[in-house]
């Protein structure tokens, strides 16, 4: 007999918890997911931004490149040269090679600059829309899909994420002047 009260107890104890855990889990809402790194690259924005920095890039690889082809240049005539003539380019080699150095090492810096001033501002411009769609759409939460282990496809807001983004993106260009 105790043994069957025991046992009464523990499914009446496991019961309170169980049910209690699903109040937890009802009281929790309306939930739905975003996969950021879609969102992130169909975004116009972060392909104008990429398009943008690859000019960028471009521009300073050939400042680089020129004068990388001077000191091939200097190079190449050194073995022509007088001793003399060697020592006074063999200082002008070395501070364009110095100099070559400096500038590979500021470009560099100022494209990741660039990039994350960019890359910040999509970010903020995904978790605003998102906000904004969740209190519209009457969520509780909106998740990052990387923290999820499973997610329903329906609850995949994605998709209106990225057109929300996109045309807001139209607006604001549609917005500012043209540039001549």
């Amino acid at each position: 007999m105790r043994r069957g009260a025991w046992l009464f107890v523990g499914l009446v104890a496991a019961f309170v918890v169980l049910s209690s855990a699903s109040g937890v889990a009802l009281a929790a809402g309306k939930i739905a997911y975003v996969d950021l790194s879609q969102t992130f690259d169909k975004y116009e924005k972060t392909k104008i931004y990429d398009d943008s920095l690859s000019q960028i890039q471009q521009e300073k690889e050939k400042d680089l490149t020129q004068l990388a082809d001077e000191i091939k240049t200097i190079e190449d005539k050194m073995p022509l040269l007088s001793e003399k003539e060697k020592a006074a380019k063999n200082k002008d080699l070395q501070e364009k090679n110095q100099k070559l150095k400096t500038l590979s090492q500021q470009v560099a810096l100022d494209l990741r600059k660039e990039r994350d001033e960019k890359l910040k501002e999509i970010l903020q411009d995904i978790e605003k829309i998102i906000q904004s769609y969740a209190q519209k759409n009457g969520y509780d939460f909106i998740l990052n899909d990387r923290v999820l282990l499973y997610g329903a496809a329906s609850a995949d807001v994605s998709q209106d994420i990225i057109d929300l983004l996109n045309n807001q993106y139209k607006q604001d260009t549609k917005k500012q002047p043209k540039k001549k």
